[in-house]
């Protein structure tokens, strides 16, 4: 941790604004899967993931995933190239916290670790079958993805959600959800989105 506190970027974007709350609050609390103390980083990546309500450190978010640290650090990184609200949220926590690389912060990036691009999460079908439906109306990204966790968890796996979602953010934000999150976006035609739940980690 930086002797002192770093100015918080200037911005007046409401988004940006509750991450940077979101990153000052996380510090030091302790993860809700298992008790590990939190950084910044972490709050982060649980707003991404949709457990803003309840944070959880990396390692628990990638092992729910059924990945590794160094994987799931791999793919927030095209993420947080779409998002600037996210990734001025990812630089801060890392003035915050001295890492020397701001995009590659310690605590998920060994010294060395290369990261990979994360395959296109959509696929060449032009529709599929619909298991359930959802209209999210203009739900923002934080509120977005909380959501449709909740609601795929309550489908089984392979079975499709198709969510409608007309905020401006959505072209990008659903495609790069699906990537950091293992679930596949079969299909996109704005604003409707068709998204199959993923296949349990063995």
């Amino acid at each position: 941790m930086p002797e002192t506190e770093p100015d918080e970027p200037v911005t007046s974007d409401a988004r940006t604004l509750r991450l940077l709350a979101d990153v000052r609050a996380a510090a030091g609390s302790p993860c809700r899967a298992c008790g590990r103390r939190l950084c910044g980083h972490h709050s982060v990546l649980s707003s991404l993931l949709g457990y803003r309500a309840a944070p959880r450190c990396a390692e628990c978010l990638a092992a729910e995933g059924g990945e590794s640290v160094a994987q799931l650090g791999a793919r927030i990184l095209a993420w947080l190239h779409a998002r600037d609200c996210y990734r001025t949220a990812w630089e801060y926590a890392g003035m915050r916290e001295g890492t020397r690389d701001p995009l590659r912060p310690e605590c998920l990036f060994a010294a060395g670790d290369v990261a990979s691009s994360a395959p296109s999460p959509v696929r060449t079908e032009a529709r599929a079958p619909v298991d359930e439906s959802y209209d999210a109306g203009d739900l923002g990204c934080g509120e977005l993805v909380l959501e449709l966790r909740a609601r795929l968890a309550e489908l089984a796996p392979r079975e499709v959600l198709l969510v409608t979602a007309r905020d401006p953010a959505a072209p990008v934000d659903l495609p790069a959800w699906c990537g950091l999150t293992g679930h596949t976006l079969v299909a996109a035609r704005p604003p409707e989105y068709w998204i199959r739940k993923k296949e349990p980690s063995l």
